[in-house]
């Protein structure tokens, strides 16, 4: 059975906002975005893509709603990460901050958003396992001071991939 909610959007940067910072602020491959200009969303209405699971998307905020955000005195945002509620509400805390690592990655030096190249997903598959986002699994917790890159990769740990 559907939940229900109150809108179809939600605004979770209470809950996002500090998983969020704590990535950028431990990996030095994240320490380019800035944090204030991301607005964090839950999408409760859509589940993505009817071709392929999607758990999440990261974009531009189109400058015409930049504008008209800041002329409500919201803060001025560049980016939206939206979770599509359907498909993330089984993934437990450790999950979600890996898919908050992902979806930052997205956001490049220069401010553009990039697909994810193949060594990242090399990383990300190689190091919290193929099946990291499936509802029975479960994968390491990027927060946690006991883990960093170079321990999930062991010998296969690539400097160059942050």
């Amino acid at each position: 059975m559907a939940e229900n909610h109150e809108f179809d959007y939600e605004i979770c940067n209470a809950r996002m906002r500090p998983i969020a910072d704590s990535l950028i602020k431990k990996y030095r491959e994240l320490s380019h975005i800035p944090l204030e200009s991301i607005l964090f969303i839950v999408n409760h209405k859509h589940s993505g893509s009817k071709k392929k699971i999607t758990l999440a998307r990261t974009a531009r905020v189109p400058e015409k709603w930049r504008d008209i955000l800041f002329q409500l005195k919201a803060v001025s945002y560049s980016y939206i990460m939206e979770f599509f509620g359907k498909t993330t509400a089984c993934l437990d805390e450790n999950q979600m901050i890996a898919l908050v690592y992902r979806e930052l990655r997205r956001i490049g030096p220069e401010g553009e958003i990039v697909a994810p190249d193949t060594n990242e997903w090399w990383q990300v598959l190689m190091g919290l396992g193929r099946h990291w986002f499936y509802p029975d699994m479960s994968c390491p917790n990027l927060l946690d001071d006991k883990v960093d890159w170079k321990s999930l990769l062991g010998s296969n740990y690539d400097s160059s991939l942050g």
